[in-house]
């Protein structure tokens, strides 16, 4: 049986999570993954439901592993199909509910970026990284700050990393990551940002045309990206060739 885009493209996400992971809690409708290197990372310390279960279950287990873990915050990532039936029972339990679309790429052969790109270290990218997270999140600590950017190592361990990045004279003003699975021929586009002073200048799409090309250039035949469902940047990917394929579901509650 044809395996569809958005299985490939969950199945992928769920490996490359579990691979950063420092524990993988197996569990009845799903699993967790706990980071201690990075308790303050949402991604990296959650719940994903794969699979049907009682509202009151999910919840109890959150308590469970994230509480038992000393997090700050609860965080669940529920499938589509799954979500009508948990939705109203984590709002209730103060939970925030989030849309993520996966769109994937279908649009022609992409021209070559109208800027340079350029593929840098996490060394190099790292103030830029704090820089705009701090614009983003003007009152968090710098604790949080640095693991928000720290945290991007953990990438290399789930896929083939290569960092983005565009110049302005010797500053960085947008950048983005690149992740590759060579063997399953997938290629994902993530963490784009340009600096508020640049934007409107073409930056992201450069960085978009080049992550295609390397992608492609890897052996990539499935391109993907996220973008949450109410947010202006889905609409632009739209323009430039993308193309909803399925959704996740976020539900966050900080303590």
């Amino acid at each position: 049986m044809r395996v569809s885009d958005i299985e490939r493209i969950t199945a992928f996400e769920n490996r490359f999570a579990q691979a950063q992971a420092t524990d993988v809690v197996n569990l009845s409708f799903g699993f967790a993954v706990l980071q201690k290197e990075f308790p303050l990372s949402e991604y990296h310390n959650r719940i994903a439901v794969t699979s049907a279960a009682p509202a009151a279950e999910v919840l109890a287990t959150a308590e469970e592993v994230l509480g038992g873990a000393c997090m700050r915050h609860r965080y669940l990532s529920v499938d589509d199909a799954l979500v009508q039936a948990l939705s109203a029972d984590f709002v209730a339990a103060g939970y925030e509910h989030e849309i993520i679309v996966t769109l994937k790429y279908s649009g022609p052969e992409v021209e070559p970026a109208a800027h340079e790109v350029r593929a840098v270290s996490l060394e190099t990218l790292r103030p830029a990284i704090i820089r705009d997270w701090r614009v983003e999140l003007p009152d968090a600590t710098e604790e949080n700050l640095g693991q928000l950017a720290d945290r991007t190592a953990l990438y290399t361990r789930g896929a083939e990393l290569t960092r983005l990045a565009v110049y302005n004279g010797d500053e960085i003003v947008a950048h983005a990551d690149l992740y590759v699975d060579r063997v399953d021929r997938i290629a994902q586009f993530e963490n784009l940002v340009t600096h508020k002073d640049f934007r409107g200048r073409g930056y992201g799409d450069a960085l978009i045309r080049d992550a295609l090309r390397r992608g492609r250039e890897a052996g990539s035949e499935l391109s993907f990206l996220t973008a949450d469902l109410n947010d202006w940047p889905r609409e632009w990917y739209q323009r430039l060739g993308y193309v909803d394929a399925g959704r996740t579901h976020h539900f966050s509650r900080r303590e």
